[in-house]
């Protein structure tokens, strides 16, 4: 009476991980990348945040669609 679906359950968790954190990697180094250049350049503050708005914004759509999709995947899974 052990858990016999090892194999599977590493793979859910490691989908989920990468759906989770590489997201969150991503924002994390363009937002620190962010705060430098306003450290360094304080003139250009519009500009530095409008270019790493933008890529943060796309990485969090990005990262909404494969939340999106691993839940699907899920739900497929279950009704089979």
């Amino acid at each position: 009476m052990g858990f016999r679906h090892w194999f599977q359950g590493l793979q859910m968790i490691g989908g989920f991980l990468v759906v989770v954190a590489l997201p969150c990697f991503y924002v994390g180094l363009w937002g620190s990348k962010m705060i430098n250049d306003l450290g360094n350049h304080p003139s250009r503050a519009f500009k530095i945040q409008a270019s790493a708005g933008w890529k943060i914004l796309l990485v969090e759509i990005i990262s909404f669609v494969m939340l999106i999709g691993w839940f699907v995947f899920l739900y497929n899974l279950q009704n089979e």
